[in-house]
Order: C-alpha cells, then sequence, then structure tokens
C-alpha cells in the first residue's frame, strides 16, 4: 500500500496536474508543446518501469527546464526521481540525489526551496519503514513553505503525511486530509485522489459508516466525471468496499487486478481472514513473507551495485588525484627549474649590470682622462703653434718676395736676409719632433711608418733650405748672378712648401680629436668665398709636380646663393676652403679653378671646388681623406691637405666629399653649412 501511496501523491503534483491542468489565463500558464510532450513521455515511462527510459525522460525534462529557468517545475521533476528510486527501492540512489538536491539549492541560493529536499527525506525513510523520521522530514516541509504562494506543494505534503500516519495513527492521518487547502477539492481530479485516500484510511479504522459517506461521493466521481476521475488506488478502495458488503470473490477479483504483487498479497490476507481461511491466509502471510524478503534482497543486491559503482568512482577519483599529484609533482619541479634558472638569469644579468657598471665607470673615468690629456695636448699644440708663428711667417713672406724675380738684394743684405731664413727654418726644425710627437698622442694617432713620411715631407725640404741659406751666407755676396738666382728659387720653393706644410700639420694635430669647433661668427657665405680667391694667389706657389711647367691658370666664383644670406661659422672654414683650392690648383693641369655656392636640398647651403686635370679614381674616394696618403709613388708631398680639410669639416659640423660623377678633373664638395 505504501508503494501505491507514493505513486499517487507523485502523479497528482508533480505530474499529472501539469499536464492536464488548464488555467485561466492560457497565453501566459499553458504549457508548451513541447513542455506537454516532455511531461507525458516522463508520466509513460514512470508507469512503464524502465529504469534507462526514466532516467533518459527525466534528464531531458531536467535540462529543458534549467534552460527555462522554470525552478519551482525543476525541484519538483528532480523529487519524482527521488520518489521513483524509493519505490524501486534503490534507495542509495535516492539518498544521493537528495543530496544533490540540497547541494544544488544551496549554490543557486533557493533556500525557499528547501521544503523539496524535506519532501524528498520523508519519502525516502517511508519507504524503509522508518514512519517516524518521515513524518518528522514532511512536517519540516510544511514550516518551510508559504501555503498562500504554494498550495499546491502544501496540499502534496499533506497527503504525504497522511500515507505516513495512516499505518500507525490512521485518526491523524484523517485529520491531515481534513487540513488540506478547500480550494483544491474543488478539482474532481483532486477530489477523488484524496477520497480514495479517506475511504483506504476509514476502512483501518473500521469506520463503516465513514467509509461509506466517502466511497458514495468517490463512486459518484467515477460514475458521472470518469475523465477527471483519479483511478490511481481504485483497486484498494473497491477491496475495500467489497469487504464490508462481504462480497469476498469480488474482494479477491480485485486483488487479482493489482500489478503490484506485495500489494495485492497483504489485500488478500486481510480477505481471508475476514472469510476466515486461515490456511489460506498462513500461505498468503508466507507468500507475503517470501516477497518482502525477495523485495530486501533485491533492494541489497541493489545496493551493492551502487556501493560497487561508488567504489569505482572512488577508485577512479584516486586515480585521478594520483594523476593531478604526479602533474603538480611534474609542474613543482619545472616551477622550481623555471625559478632557479631565472635566479640564475636574474644572478647573471645583476653580475652583468655591476661588470657594466664599473666598465660604464671606467669609460667615464678614462674619457675624463682621454678628455685631460686632449686638452692638455691641445694647450702643447697651441704653444708650439704660437711659436711657429713667427718662422713660418718669415718664410712664407721671404718666399713671396723671393718669387718676384725683379726683387734683387744688395749683397751686402743678402747675409741678414737669409740668416733670417736659417734661423726660421732651425726654428721650425727644432719643433718638428714635439709636434709629430703631439699628433701621435691625439685621438687617431700615426704609425712609425707615417711619422717617417712626416719626416721625408719636411725634413728634406728643411735641410735643403738650411743649406742652400747657409751656401748663400757664406758665400758673402760672391756668387755669380746666375747662379745665385738659382739657389733663390730654391730657398723659395723649399721655404713656402715648409712653412704651409707646417701650418697645416699643426692644424691638423690641433683638430684631430673630433672635438666640436663653436661657429660664433656671423658672416655673409658669398663674402667667405669671394675673401679667399681674392687672396689666394695661385702663381706663387711653385708646385713641385708642375715646376717644369708653365700654366695658365684662371679663377671663377658662381653662387646661386643672394648676397644676403648668412651663416653661422668658424674662422676654420677659410682655413678649409684654402685647402682645397690650394688642392685644386696643385693638380689641375690648367683651365680654370672653378668656387661654386648653392642652396642644397634639406635647407642648408653647399660649396664646390672644381679643377681640370686628372681625375680621382672612385675606388680612391675615400682614401684620399686618410692622412698621409699619396696615390702617385712619385710623389713626395705631405699628403694632409684633404685629411685636413674634412677634419676642419667634421669639427664645424660639416660634411666633405669627392663627387665621383664628375670625370673632367676633381670636385670637391662640403655640405651642411648653415
Amino acid at each position: 500500500m505504501k508503494k501505491i501511496f507514493a505513486i499517487v501523491a507523485l502523479l497528482m503534483v508533480s505530474v499529472t496536474l501539469t499536464a492536464r491542468q488548464k488555467p485561466a489565463d492560457q497565453e501566459k500558464q499553458q504549457p508548451q508543446e513541447q513542455e506537454q510532450a516532455m511531461v507525458q513521455r516522463l508520466y509513460e515511462t514512470q508507469v512503464s518501469g524502465s529504469d534507462s527510459d526514466f532516467y533518459e525522460a527525466h534528464e531531458a525534462f531536467m535540462d529543458y527546464l534549467e534552460g527555462r529557468k522554470d525552478w519551482d517545475k525543476y525541484y519538483r521533476t528532480w523529487m519524482n526521481r527521488v520518489i521513483y528510486d524509493v519505490n524501486h527501492r534503490y534507495f542509495h540512489r535516492a539518498f544521493n540525489e537528495i543530496e544533490l538536491i540540497t547541494d544544488d539549492i544551496k549554490e543557486r541560493h533557493h533556500e525557499h526551496y528547501l521544503y523539496i529536499a524535506n519532501m524528498s527525506l520523508g519519502f525516502f525513510y517511508n519507504g524503509r519503514n522508518q514512519t517516524e523520521m518521515g513524518e518528522k522530514y514532511f512536517r519540516r516541509a510544511l514550516q518551510g513553505i508559504n501555503a498562500e504562494k504554494d498550495p499546491v506543494s502544501v496540499f502534496n505534503i499533506y497527503l504525504s503525511l497522511a500515507q505516513t500516519l495512516s499505518f500507525k495513527r490512521p485518526a491523524e492521518a484523517m485529520a491531515c486530509l481534513d487540513s488540506l487547502p478547500q480550494q483544491m477539492l474543488q478539482n474532481p481530479m483532486y477530489e477523488s485522489g484524496v477520497l480514495d485516500y479517506r475511504c483506504i484510511i476509514a476502512n483501518k479504522m473500521g469506520d463503516r459508516e465513514a467509509f461509506g459517506h466517502y466511497f458514495a461521493k468517490y463512486d459518484s466521481i467515477r460514475q458521472n466525471l470518469p475523465e477527471q476521475f483519479n483511478a490511481a488506488n481504485l483497486e484498494q478502495v473497491m477491496v475495500c468496499h467489497c469487504l464490508i458488503q462481504k462480497d469476498y470473490q469480488c474482494a479477491l477479483a480485485w486483488c487479482d487486478s493489482i500489478d503490484v504483487p506485495l500489494t495485492a498479497t497483504e489485500l488478500r490476507i486481510n480477505v481471508y481472514e475476514q472469510m476466515g481461511d486461515w490456511q489460506r491466509a498462513f500461505r498468503a502471510s508466507e507468500l507475503k513473507d517470501s516477497l518482502i524478503l525477495i523485495g530486501e534482497r533485491e533492494a541489497l543486491e541493489l545496493h551493492m551495485i551502487d556501493m560497487a559503482h561508488d567504489i569505482d568512482q572512488l577508485q577512479a577519483e584516486h586515480d585521478k588525484a594520483e594523476i593531478r599529484r604526479i602533474q603538480l609533482v611534474i609542474v613543482g619541479l619545472m616551477a622550481l627549474a623555471i625559478i632557479a634558472l631565472l635566479a640564475g638569469m636574474l644572478v647573471y644579468r645583476h653580475n652583468k649590470n655591476r661588470r657594466l657598471k664599473e666598465q660604464f665607470l671606467q669609460l667615464q673615468e678614462a674619457r675624463r682622462s682621454t678628455e685631460a690629456v686632449q686638452a692638455i695636448r691641445r694647450a702643447f699644440v697651441t704653444t708650439i703653434q704660437e711659436k711657429l708663428k713667427s718662422p713660418v711667417s718669415v718664410l712664407m713672406g721671404y718666399a713671396r718676395i723671393f718669387n718676384n724675380p725683379n726683387f734683387l738684394l744688395k749683397p751686402e743684405e743678402r747675409s741678414k736676409r737669409y740668416q733670417d731664413i736659417l734661423d726660421a727654418a732651425r726654428s721650425i726644425e727644432s719643433l718638428m719632433d714635439p709636434v709629430l710627437d703631439s699628433y701621435a698622442r691625439g685621438t687617431a694617432g700615426i704609425t712609425d711608418e707615417e711619422k717617417q713620411i712626416c719626416l721625408d715631407a719636411l725634413r728634406s725640404p728643411l735641410l735643403t733650405l738650411i743649406g742652400t741659406a747657409e751656401v748663400i751666407i757664406d758665400a758673402n755676396g760672391q756668387i755669380p748672378h746666375d747662379e745665385y738666382m738659382q739657389l733663390r728659387s730654391e730657398v723659395c720653393r723649399n721655404a713656402y712648401h715648409v712653412a704651409t706644410s707646417t701650418h697645416k700639420l699643426i692644424l691638423f694635430s690641433l683638430y684631430g680629436d673630433d672635438i666640436p669647433t663653436p661657429k660664433n661668427d656671423r658672416i655673409g657665405l658669398n663674402e667667405v668665398v669671394r675673401s679667399i680667391l681674392s687672396s689666394f694667389d695661385l702663381h706663387r706657389e711653385v708646385s713641385p709636380i708642375h715646376a717644369e711647367k708653365a700654366r695658365v691658370l684662371a679663377t671663377e666664383f658662381h653662387t646661386d646663393v643672394p648676397d644676403d644670406v648668412v651663416v653661422n661659422t668658424s674662422p676654420l672654414l677659410q682655413a678649409l676652403l684654402n685647402c682645397l683650392v690650394g688642392n685644386a690648383d696643385k693638380y689641375a693641369t690648367g683651365g680654370t679653378v672653378l668656387v661654386s655656392c648653392y642652396p642644397d636640398t634639406d635647407g642648408t647651403y653647399a660649396i664646390s671646388v672644381t679643377n681640370e686635370g686628372p681625375t680621382i679614381p672612385a675606388e680612391d674616394a675615400e682614401r684620399i681623406f686618410d692622412p698621409f696618403v699619396r696615390l702617385s709613388a712619385d710623389e713626395h708631398s705631405l699628403g694632409i691637405g684633404l685629411p685636413l680639410a674634412r677634419r676642419l669639416a667634421i669639427s664645424m659640423g660639416y660634411n666633405i666629399v669627392l663627387d665621383t660623377e664628375f670625370t673632367a678633373g676633381a670636385r670637391f664638395v662640403v655640405t651642411g653649412i648653415s
């Protein structure tokens, strides 16, 4: 009987009413066709008793309700699963489901649905014949529900509580039925479901009058409203009715129509006892005990299966935990390795940074030392430059005078004049080694070979100059005129060469440290070029290359820059242009030395110096700017004019290059003037 009651409680509230009730507001309350189909399928699988079909239908319906967030139906349907497991004596599964329901309610913070968990526990304990515990949890469920908002749930709980009390306290069970919400009993389906409970309980109490009263209403609904009649407990009610009428054969026939063997056997025992057929009643009791044992054995087997399943799950979880532990160990070792690697990298970087810092400090110290040395060296070179100004000026002056054939000296004047030249030459000779040593201590420095080139380029003409001057002095005016003029020409050429070479070497040493030169002078660009050309006497330099050749050279100035253009520059610009114009004159074979000024594409200005003569190969376009380079093996010049020009250009922030596209001679271009 307990199993039948449980099914009635479930079908009346959880399934049947959901599927068949027609609310007043059709658009808002009527389930969708999909939901109706799922409810019907769940009902059919529950009645059929196929576990796999029921669980599949139940899971599909639960997913559907969860997707729609219909939590009321969601938890009622979940309780349906608990009742199914209890009726089939899957108590272990039922208890696990109750725990899952409780956890789900707490996780979703749906504490107002905890009465579902309490109801489920009531069904669970009723199924295990622990009616006291069942009553306890049904009453807890009543305390946790709002009767006004959820009369259907109140109806269901009272009905379940009445079932629990009917076995030992039928009077209290009848009182529970009296507490049912009256508005629910206006529906014939609800009313017939309650009336069959009343009939069964009245029969247990032996109250025939009450039974007759309830049966009359119950049978009236069955006869007049068959579509709305709840026939879940019809067989039990009819057995009770036949026993009161003492129609034992009819009662036994109704017993035969009951599908649940244990319930049918219990009812047959009642019939046999009232018939006084104690032998058949005893056999029915033995059958009942056998069915109970079979049920208990099946329940035990299912319980063992569930436990075995749980053990398998625990083993699987243990295996997963072991795998996770191994993974954690591996990850931990990898983490330690990474930490060690990072620590090593940090130590390495720390040591590297420390070394870099030390190197940086050393570089700073070296730079300060270098700057100090350079300052001392520049001061030293400047001092030498001051000492050389006078002898160089003397040689340049006499070279210009003696270069004029019409200038004649009286014999008595020669000794003094040439003594001045001799003193200047010896003064330059005494300072030659310090000048070269100062250059050797510069940023670029010179090798022993380069130093020897300097000595050859300077000492040979210097010694010749000194020797020639001594000859003229010792002759004391007794040298024939033609011979004297030849010696004087030699003095002129060597004096000019020594003077200009010494001046260039001093400048090269002074500005060889790549230290920027302040450009504090504001002067017109065209004015600078014109002053250079006007002061440069192309016919006064006797070049060793052209000593035997008569050259007719002209100078020309072309400018695309307005005369009012003023640039910020240094006096070194004049020395730079002197180097370029002197180089152009030195290697020109004739024609014109052209100097041009023009604006450049970057907004600055450029100056080019062009001559007509031999073309410099493109592969030597940069080599000619290296100091002491000679392109011809027969050349014995110092080879410092173009390197000095580049050094001076760099110190002022300019650039100087050979125009390799010009092939009629040589063209040098200075750019970046602003």
